[in-house]
């Protein structure tokens, strides 16, 4: 009797997409196909499956337990003043895979593609760096780049991954967790809309978009963004950008996301990075005129194995790291804890389904009301007062 089609998922809520199906699969017998929101899901094609179950093997979201946690936390950031410029938060991803990339590894991270598509790549050279920086607020396309990794690793090669939790443990379902040649990086994930969701709303940004920033610190550290619109930067504010409102809301992930079990302080990934949200509650004698700048950005850096604690270790020479703990991390990253709420995700992705992103952009209109100015009135307020009023509360 012939073995049926192995049955990859039974819920959506079953998926993450971290790819390791399609990249394990020995005959490409699997691809990723868009639902009608735009989240990618795998399919099997039945003509060219044998089989043999290596899908099922190594899914990890689906069957793995992940027995890492907290070796050390630090609150940082990057000693390079430009490195720290152009990143979304303290610099401390950038700065490490710089060295990375100068000691002679691959860095695997996210990129945002002139059409608007953020997918995974690797590069070999500090000039490509710059791609990899900064947030993405969709999910990036894991693609082959498992295969990659596999490949260079075979060859000898050092490699630097980094993605979502859910991407990380993929990687090491497809590969396995012994690699003293691989290292991984995390980050503080709330959740991931869809590509196409994001597309949709650059189009609501009028034509000739030719780059998006999703996080843009000229005027400070938050969640505001830019676009450049016929060569001529416009500002994004959070508040006044449905896609970014929702995102923030967090309104418009994939299913999976809000049953996450990463969000916890048992992570995949040697190392976990991600804002150091509240750290003027947590550590005020960080900051201030003989600390760091809050305005600048500061990242908070989570240890979870000792590869990742030697990491941090060899990388000092480009880091400041001052100590801190998981429960002060957390008090400000509550995906530290638990996933994000699903509040009126359902309204959200049937009124994108039946009218597109156009009826998203009509409701928040309608709705946001006095809040479209509260981020462009935040953003102007220095750094310094924003502690004072931040500590009071």
């Amino acid at each position: 009797m012939d073995r049926e089609i192995p049955v990859l998922y039974n819920e959506k809520k079953d998926c993450c997409a971290c790819g390791a199906c399609l990249n394990v699969c020995p005959k490409q017998a699997i691809r990723m196909v868009e639902d009608n929101c735009g989240f990618r899901y795998p399919e099997i094609d039945e003509n060219i499956c044998v089989r043999c179950g290596r899908c099922i093997q190594v899914c990890a979201f689906q069957n793995s337990k992940v027995e890492n946690s907290p070796v050390k936390v630090f609150a940082g950031v990057a000693k390079d003043e430009s490195v720290r410029k152009t990143s979304a938060s303290g610099g401390i991803f950038a700065a490490i895979a710089k060295k990375a990339l100068e000691d002679g590894y691959v860095v695997f991270g996210a990129a945002l593609r002139s059409v608007f598509l953020v997918k995974h790549v690797g590069i070999k050279s500090v000039d490509d760096l710059r791609e990899l920086q900064g947030s993405k607020y969709t999910q990036s396309d894991i693609g082959r780049t498992y295969s990659e990794v596999k490949e260079y690793l075979a060859l000898g090669k050092k490699v630097l991954f980094s993605g979502t939790p859910c991407q990380i443990d993929g990687l090491y379902g497809y590969l396995g967790r012994d690699n003293e040649n691989l290292l991984t990086i995390d980050i503080i994930c709330h959740g991931v809309p869809s590509n196409k969701m994001f597309k949709d709303y650059i189009t609501t940004l009028g034509e000739d978009v030719s780059d998006f920033v999703f996080r843009d610190k000229s005027i400070g550290w938050g969640i505001n963004g830019s676009a450049f619109i016929k060569g001529k930067k416009k500002r994004i504010w959070q508040s006044s950008s449905s896609y970014l409102y929702y995102f923030t809301k967090g309104w418009i992930y994939r299913e999976n996301c809000y049953q996450c079990k990463y969000t916890c302080k048992h992570r995949p990934a040697d190392i976990t990075l991600g804002d150091y949200w509240g750290i003027e509650k947590q550590h005020p004698e960080y900051l201030g005129k003989d600390g760091w700048d809050e305005a600048k950005g500061i990242s908070v850096i989570i240890a979870n194995t000792v590869h990742g604690e030697k990491l941090l270790a060899e990388s000092i020479t480009v880091l400041h790291l001052k100590e801190s703990s998981f429960e002060k991390a957390a008090a400000g990253n509550g995906q530290l804890v638990h996933p994000s709420n699903i509040c009126n995700r359902a309204e959200l992705m049937e009124l994108y389904m039946k009218e597109g992103w156009e009826a998203i952009e009509a409701r928040f209109k309608k709705n946001i009301g006095w809040r479209y100015y509260s981020s462009q009135i935040k953003a102007i307020i220095p750094s310094a007062i924003k502690r004072k009023l931040k500590a009071r509360m």
